[in-house]
């Protein structure tokens, strides 16, 4: 006998719930600079709604050139989540949306603030997609209850085409001023409505946040991402990726000036 929709329904969501609890503990890829001696920087990288992509080996390497060490944070590993899964349930916004995802940010703050590794007072989180959207909504989070110290050694934020649409809560919500926060925007963006962001930027600028909104208006969705599933929204641009990671890169330095 077949179990009504709207069960099935219920059931899978709720499962969702449960497995979005694990713990990101063996799931947090941390690569130093080959030549640390002591404490590093450190960067937090999270990805967008597909899961972490190839690209990141790059933006890792970039990190790693700059001094820093490159934190890959796989919150789809953490739940299960596999590629399919990512882009039928992820990115469709069924599941582990990025206010769901936000408790992420804080626990991998807190795994590597306790790496010997790390220098604690030198982080910088980076996010790519739905990965943006989470830091912002994150930062929606601890504004609405200030506890504790949830942004410490935290220095800048870099979201690159970022998520900023009506159903995160950034939009809507104040996100306070913790660090800078660059937005790496795209004129052909047809996933993340480039427009969003910036009102979503000047409706928080005028809060007090501080938001720089970088704009290239000829590349796509996941430009720097160079192995892309057919999808006519999504254009790998190798000049533009190395800009990114260039940006990137500047960030870091600015960052420990």
């Amino acid at each position: 006998m077949r179990a009504p929709a709207a069960l099935v329904l219920a059931v899978m969501l709720a499962g969702c719930a449960a497995a979005q609890d694990d713990s990101l503990t063996g799931h947090v890829d941390v690569r130093l600079p080959g030549d640390a001696s002591g404490p590093v920087p450190a960067a937090l990288l999270f990805s967008g709604c597909g899961g972490v992509r190839p690209m990141f080996d790059e933006y890792a390497e970039t990190a790693n050139a700059a001094g820093w060490a490159a934190v890959i944070v796989d919150s789809h590993a953490a739940r299960g989540i596999g590629r399919l899964a990512a882009r039928t349930q992820v990115c469709t916004g069924l599941r582990l949306r990025g206010q769901d995802r936000a408790a992420d940010i804080f626990e991998a703050l807190e795994i590597v603030r306790a790496d010997p590794r790390i220098d604690p007072e030198m982080l910088m989180l980076a996010g790519w997609s739905h990965g943006g959207w989470t830091i912002l909504d994150a930062m929606a989070e601890a504004a609405a209850d200030p506890a504790g110290d949830p942004w410490r050694g935290v220095q800048a934020a870099f979201l690159v085409y970022p998520y900023c649409g009506a159903i995160i809560e950034a939009d809507t919500a104040p996100v306070g001023d913790p660090f800078p926060v660059t937005m790496l925007l795209v004129g052909e963006d047809r996933i993340a409505d480039p427009g969003d962001c910036r009102r979503l930027a000047e409706r928080r600028s005028a809060e007090g946040t501080d938001i720089e909104i970088v704009f290239e208006p000829d590349l796509t969705h996941a430009f720097d991402d160079a192995e892309q599933p057919w999808d006519p929204r999504m254009e790998f641009d190798a000049a533009g990726a190395e800009r990114a990671r260039a940006r990137f890169s500047d960030l870091l330095g600015e960052a420990l000036d």
